[in-house]
């Protein structure tokens, strides 16, 4: 038997499933102290917590109808013609399955481009600087995609890209007890591809454990990586917070498999009889292991990992471990197969943070040298992006640059978006001003911009929204494809003369 970690457990969680969570904040921590302070943002964050789950059952139905209302209204040439053809023909009327290729969601309705920038071409990806505005756009576009049913990204990625979608997940969340993880990998052609990516799905609109997870200030430290926000563990099917012992169970096969060569321990530290149980897909533990028979079968071919909100955050995590707990200069699981070596560029775009101090000063060092692999795009006030808050009872940090775009869509890098907690004053007050500007602006982006950047009603319902609630309309990808499309032709010009970059090609 291997030798056991030692039990160094590190941790802060909130508890959040009962109203008394808000009244009585319960906290379970591991810290040096008899009792956590908690500030108004933190009593702000737990009663969030709790209100957002409170009404997850009814905002899940009340989403799942308005999806449906929208999809039919699309599928039958608008409101007014579905109305017309509801009384007068009732059967004739169109109505699309929710697993079909015409059925979006309503994050799909509110941004429908599908199209890339450029016409397809397998060599779009494995040819272009990381930094390009060709690979941010096959980034962004896999980000939004993410959010759809299967049927649709297939024929999305077959059909309209004309790349090779090679598989799509619905990976279990032991915390939530659902199917709450989803992403897809494609690559650029079907046979000896130059490029394998991998996309998640982000923050769902109706999604109450999506939001949840967002607003989440819980972690979780791991040796060597630093603390970790627990929702997104959770989510990679990594652990759960209701069985504390499943992270040091985590802590010991890392431990364990980075000692065994091409080890067939799961990483996961859940219980057996979940990690035994077939219909439950584990997202680390499964998506890893595809991934590594895809890069097996693809030698030539280089790995993008990205996502959108949530999807950005697990796609960060997802990255960590797989440099996490290296010994000797290689990932813990693989030896030629070194899928993190083959990682030319991870892309994220409103998203959330992952980690401590600690754990960003890791991932500077594992993906920004020597070449810059980090793409961190934040629009304006999107108020995704500043949360956990950064501070010193939350401690979450974001690492790398910011590729930060203002309202009218031009690229600033800084290190990190101004204003990095939103409940602030000053956000408060320009972030309503930026909103009431960008609406307006919307009216007029077709006629400066062209045909594609017509927004849709429901963008212009998002818009209003968020003179209400600052930063909500930022999030929208409306705006991060538009940072894309919009932007520079690299979002590092630096990454033009890196000479390491330069001698992978």
């Amino acid at each position: 038997m291997g030798t056991r970690v030692a039990d160094d457990r590190c941790y802060l969680v909130a508890h959040y499933t009962s109203v008394w969570s808000y009244l009585w904040p319960h906290i379970s921590h591991s810290l040096d102290v008899g009792s956590v302070n908690l500030d108004w943002r933190a009593r702000f964050s737990l009663f969030m917590l709790w209100s957002v789950r409170s009404i997850s059952q009814p905002l899940k139905h009340f989403g799942r109808w308005v999806e449906k209302a929208i999809n039919i209204c699309a599928s039958n040439g608008g409101i007014l013609r579905t109305l017309y053809t509801l009384s007068m023909d009732p059967q004739a009327l169109v109505d699309p399955s929710e697993n079909s290729e015409s059925y979006l969601t309503f994050n799909g309705h509110m941004e429908p481009r599908i199209s890339l920038l450029q016409a397809p071409s397998s060599q779009r990806l494995c040819l272009s600087c990381p930094d390009s505005k060709a690979v941010a756009d096959v980034c962004a576009m896999a980000s939004k995609v993410a959010y759809e049913n299967p049927k649709f990204i297939e024929f999305v990625v077959n059909q309209n890209w004309k790349m090779h979608l090679l598989g799509t997940y619905n990976c279990w969340n032991e915390f939530q007890k659902n199917n709450s993880t989803q992403a897809f990998i494609f690559a650029d052609r079907e046979t000896d591809a130059g490029a394998i990516v991998l996309a998640f799905r982000g923050t769902e609109a109706f999604n109450a454990y999506d939001w949840c997870t967002d607003l989440d200030f819980s972690w979780y430290e791991l040796p060597q990586l630093g603390r970790v926000h627990l929702g997104f563990l959770e989510a990679l099917g990594l652990g759960d917070r209701n069985r504390m012992q499943s992270f040091q169970r985590l802590k010991q096969n890392i431990y364990e498999n980075s000692r065994t060569p091409l080890s067939q321990t799961p990483t996961s530290g859940l219980p057996d009889f979940v990690l035994s149980d077939e219909t439950k897909l584990l997202a680390y533990d499964h998506i890893s292991a595809e991934l590594v028979t895809i890069l097996r079968k693809h030698r030539n071919a280089k790995l993008y990992i990205t996502g959108h909100s949530l999807g950005g955050a697990l796609a960060t995590l997802f990255t960590a471990m797989l440099f996490y707990n290296r010994e000797e200069n290689r990932v813990f699981y693989n030896t030629e197969d070194d899928v993190a070596r083959r990682l030319v560029a991870l892309y994220t775009f409103g998203q959330p943070r992952v980690g401590d101090k600690s754990f960003a000063s890791f991932m500077d060092t594992s993906l920004n040298k020597p070449t810059m692999r980090y793409f961190r795009v934040v629009y304006n006030n999107d108020m995704v992006a500043r949360v956990p808050f950064d501070n010193s009872l939350f401690g979450f940090k974001h690492f790398g640059n910011c590729c930060y775009f203002t309202y009218n869509y031009t690229l600033q890098i800084l290190p990190d978006e101004p204003f990095r907690n939103f409940f602030s004053p000053v956000y408060m007050v320009l972030s309503r001003l930026y909103a009431l500007f960008e609406l307006v602006q919307s009216f007029f982006m077709s006629y400066r911009c062209g045909g594609e950047f017509s927004e849709t009603r429901l963008s212009t319902v998002a818009r209003i929204a968020g003179l209400l609630v600052p930063g909500i309309a930022g999030h929208s990808l409306v705006n991060y494809i538009n940072c894309v499309r919009l932007g520079p032709d690299h979002l590092d010009p630096a990454c033009l003369q890196n000479t390491e970059w330069d001698k992978s090609q």
